[in-house]
């Protein structure tokens, strides 16, 4: 027995009638997520991944994508309106509702709606996949899973729904989480896979760009889902809560593997696209909001030309070194041909990813509209970061990216692929994302310089190598 939305209603609505000990009885409680696990369920030993369809687990990650950002955005309004938020100059800082992991780094900022977006997000995914969760074929790695509750409360089973209405978010017993987002066509279809060991992991960034949050440039945060199937990103939703006054925008997509050894999904491999979805919460506008800094993904006619490089503000070494690598020793050797520069400094890891992936779309759009096929002449955008990222950071977006432009490239500044283990969460050795013919090419270069730079390896931690290199 599936435990559904409308059972989970029954549920709820019962428990008040009954005894502690009748509820631990019939219910197993977990208070971190808040999770629903029926000890009624059918067996699940024979369960295998090929029963799994990708269209309909990701059309439950966009719909719980899109509750947690109505906590982002009911956060935020209630920022908005109390003492907590001061103004100096065009900055606003969320003072009185964000602890900091280390002392004053903006960076290392934790706010309330990272904890809420977690509680509301995990609950909408338990739902609907109980039973393969409670299984072990899909796995779940949120951001704040090891957070202390600072600013969230620890929710009984009983009292879940009330925090889904504490942040004015769509409750499950209210409406159901829906599995059937995507297209008719697309929901049939399920992951296949010949690999006996496979993992099937759901990595959760419940507020991507918690600083550009505090520090109020608001359009650059997002909330990131990714789907990873035996260590490489499949699919992922990108939501977008506030660059719409009355709109939630998920960009989403599939990049399944056409591969043995992976999975394979017939007819559907690829699949790319954007949802918006009508918002409960206002997005209050008296206040003016910082600069995003990121411009337009076509800046003007000459910036087709351009490659544009997107980083954050770090001073870490590794960021300045790569930098210097990529502006000096590879397009210093392109002579006549290297061409000109458009630097972005923004913040929010998902946010930088999206800007490469929709600049290449845009430029593809481009050609087409000029009757053009051939791809090769885009030069693209890259995107670099030291140390600091995690699997949250960049699943989600990577699947979207790779879903929009096959021949995109995400790597370490070494240039050897992300870990998805579920395990190792950390990026330890940055993260470089290009996409366009000549920005990738950029890319690969600048890595394979970087890696045999002993300076630079030393200051990664990493050992000279002939590491994997995509």
């Amino acid at each position: 027995m599936d435990l559904s939305a409308t059972s989970a209603q029954n549920v709820v609505s019962s428990t008040a009638s009954k005894t502690t000990d009748e509820i631990h009885n019939t219910l197993q409680l977990d208070a971190d997520v808040g999770r629903i696990v029926s000890e009624s369920f059918d067996s699940v030993g024979d369960m295998t991944i090929n029963d799994i369809s990708i269209t309909e687990l990701l059309s439950t990650c966009i719909d719980a994508c899109r509750r947690g950002c109505e906590v982002i955005r009911n956060v935020r309004h209630k920022l908005v309106q109390s003492s907590n938020v001061v103004g100096s100059d065009s900055k606003f800082f969320c003072c009185g509702a964000v602890k900091y992991k280390i002392s004053n780094d903006p960076r290392s900022a934790l706010t309330e709606a990272d904890e809420a977006s977690q509680k509301v997000i995990t609950e909408c995914l338990n739902n609907c996949w109980a039973k393969e969760i409670r299984s072990g074929l899909i796995k779940i790695v949120g951001e704040e899973d090891e957070g202390d509750d600072d600013f969230v409360d620890s929710v009984p089973l009983y009292d879940m729904m009330a925090h889904f209405d504490k942040y004015n978010t769509p409750s499950i017993d209210q409406e159901p989480v829906q599995r059937d987002l995507l297209s008719p066509s697309d929901s049939t279809q399920i992951l296949h896979s010949s690999n006996e060991k496979n993992e099937l992991i759901i990595f959760i960034d419940p507020m991507d760009g918690t600083r550009e949050f505090v520090e109020n440039r608001i359009e650059n945060v997002q909330c990131l889902i990714g789907i990873t199937l035996n260590g490489k990103p499949i699919a992922g939703a990108v939501g977008m809560p506030m660059i719409h006054e009355d709109k939630i925008e998920i960009a989403y997509g599939i990049d399944l593997p056409a591969d043995s050894e992976q999975a394979t999904l017939t007819p559907l491999s690829k699949l790319s696209g954007v949802k918006y979805f009508n918002t409960l919460n206002p997005l209050v506008k008296q206040l003016s909001v910082t600069d995003t800094g990121m411009g337009d993904y076509i800046d003007g006619e000459d910036d087709v030309k351009k490659l544009v490089v997107l980083s954050g503000d770090s001073k870490k070494p590794a960021l300045t070194m790569s930098m210097k690598c990529l502006e000096s020793d590879v397009l210093g050797t392109f002579v006549d041909s290297a061409p000109p520069i458009r630097k972005i400094v923004a913040g929010g890891c998902g946010n930088k990813m999206l800007f490469v992936q929709r600049r290449f779309e845009a430029l593809s759009e481009r050609i087409r509209h000029q009757e053009g096929t051939d791809l090769s002449s885009i030069i693209g955008s890259i995107s670099l970061a030291p140390p600091g990222s995690s699997s949250w950071d960049t699943a989600g977006p990577t699947a979207l990216l790779l879903a929009a432009d096959p021949n995109a490239v995400v790597t370490d500044l070494i240039g050897r692929p992300l870990v998805y283990d579920g395990e190792h969460l950390s990026n330890d050795c940055g993260v470089v994302v290009s996409a366009g013919h000549m920005a990738t090419r950029i890319h690969r270069e600048m890595c394979e310089k970087l890696r045999r730079d002993q300076v630079f390896c030393e200051a990664l931690g990493v050992v000279l190598c002939d590491a994997e290199i995509i």
